[in-house]
C-alpha cells in the first residue's frame, strides 16, 4: 500500500521547508506507512474438486503523525519578513483507511496428503477514505512581533474504484476441518477521485474534489509555490495555483498472509 499522491504531497511539503526555513534538515514529516494493518476474511464456495469461488471483505489502514520543532526567519523563501529569529511548530496527522470487497476464483491442485497449491484472482471494489490534519504556528522570538502567527487546516475525504487482485498460495491441511494458509498477494486498485471538505483555521470550508498542487501563499508570508492540498468543485485555475492535479489514492502492492481456512461443509 503506497498511498500515492497524500505522501507525494507529505514529501514536497518537508523539500519545501527544508529549502526555505534556516536550521531545518529535512525528513521529520513522516509519510503514511505502506507495512499498516492489512486484513481479510473470506466465505468461498467450491465447484468442484479444484474450482472455488470467494467473496471477501477486508479492512487496510495506514497512518503518520509529526511533531516538531525548528528555528528559522520571520518568512519563507523569498518573502522574508525580517532576519528575526523564528520558531516553527509543525503537527501534521494523517489517516488512510479502505475497505475492499473482492469476488474470486482460486484454482487449487495437492501436493501432498496434507499440502495444496492454490492460483487465485479477481476483482475488488475499494471503499476508502483519508483525514490528514495539519497545524503550523510560527512565534518570533525576540519579541518585535509578539503576535503568534499560525495556519490551520483539516481534511476530509472519501472515494472508491474497482481494482484488480490475484495470488499464489499454500495450503496446510492440519485436522479435518482446519488449515493453515499462506498466501502472496499482488493487486492494483487506484482511487482517482477523493471527495470530501476542508475546513481552514476552524472557520472557512470548502467543499468538492481534492487536488494537489502549488500555491501562492506570498501575502500569508509562506512564498509563491507552497505545497498545498485544495479542495475545490473544480480544478483550481489562474496565477495563484501551479502544477495541479486530482489526487490519487493508492492501494496496490503486494502483501503477504498467513491465516485458518475452515471447512464448514
Amino acid at each position: 500500500m503506497n498511498v500515492g499522491d497524500i505522501n507525494t504531497h507529505f514529501e514536497s511539503f518537508d523539500n519545501y521547508i527544508k529549502d526555505y526555513i534556516l536550521f531545518y534538515e529535512g525528513g521529520k514529516i513522516k509519510q503514511i506507512n505502506g507495512y499498516g494493518l492489512d486484513l481479510e476474511g473470506e466465505l468461498r464456495l467450491a465447484i468442484s474438486s479444484k474450482f472455488a469461488i470467494s467473496v471477501g471483505v477486508g479492512y487496510m489502514s495506514g497512518k503518520s503523525e509529526s511533531d516538531f520543532q525548528t528555528v528559522g526567519n520571520f518568512g519563507f523563501g523569498d518573502v522574508w519578513i525580517t532576519w528575526t529569529p523564528t520558531l516553527y511548530e509543525f503537527a501534521i496527522e494523517s489517516k488512510v483507511q479502505a475497505i475492499p470487497v473482492t469476488l474470486r476464483i482460486s484454482y487449487t491442485f495437492p501436493l501432498s496428503n496434507k499440502i495444496n497449491f492454490f492460483l487465485t484472482g479477481g476483482l475488488g471494489c475499494y471503499f476508502s477514505k483519508a483525514h490528514i490534519f495539519k497545524y503550523i504556528q510560527r512565534t518570533p522570538l525576540t519579541g518585535i512581533w509578539p503576535d503568534i502567527d499560525s495556519i490551520w487546516n483539516e481534511c476530509d475525504v472519501k472515494g472508491n474504484s474497482i481494482g484488480f487482485q490475484g495470488g499464489i498460495g499454500f495450503e496446510y491441511n492440519v485436522v479435518k476441518p482446519i488449515a493453515l494458509v499462506l498466501e502472496v498477494q499482488g493487486r492494483q486498485a487506484r482511487i482517482r477521485e477523493l471527495k470530501g471538505k476542508i475546513t481552514y483555521d476552524e472557520l472557512e470550508e470548502d467543499e468538492g474534489i481534492l487536488f494537489i498542487g502549488e500555491r501562492d501563499m506570498t501575502d500569508e508570508g509562506f512564498g509563491e509555490f507552497y505545497p498545498d492540498l485544495i479542495i475545490s468543485p473544480t480544478r483550481p485555475t489562474g496565477t495563484e495555483f501551479r502544477n495541479i492535479k486530482k489526487a490519487v489514492s493508492d492501494f496496490s502492492g503486494i502483501s503477504v498472509r498467513a491465516g485458518i481456512r475452515i471447512k464448514l461443509f
